[in-house]
């Protein structure tokens, strides 16, 4: 017979795999959306096109996007906040 705690274990572990599957269901969703729909989730200030003359950089107003994607490597920069704070802490860390 069944009794009232191998229930509530097995109702237990259920409802845990279903926030797991949920979960995952929507980071799986949203990565999706980002790939049918960028201009949806990227906005106009996620990229710039800036020009370097004589030292200076001059940012574009109107970037055309098929500059940006065929831009060589040593074009691209990628600037991200987090990956600037994270090279901070490890030049602190290795002085």
């Amino acid at each position: 017979m069944w009794n009232r705690q191998r229930v509530r274990q097995l109702l237990l572990r259920g409802y845990r795999d279903l926030r797991i599957r949920t979960a995952a269901v929507v980071m799986f969703a949203l990565a999706w959306w980002g790939v049918l729909y960028p201009e949806l989730c990227f906005t106009e200030s996620t990229y710039e096109q800036i020009m370097v003359v004589d030292g200076q950089e001059i940012v574009l107003e109107e970037t055309d996007v098929e500059d940006i994607l065929n831009a060589a490597g040593d074009e691209v920069v990628v600037k991200s906040r987090l990956l600037e704070w994270l090279e901070q802490m490890f030049r602190k860390e290795g002085s």
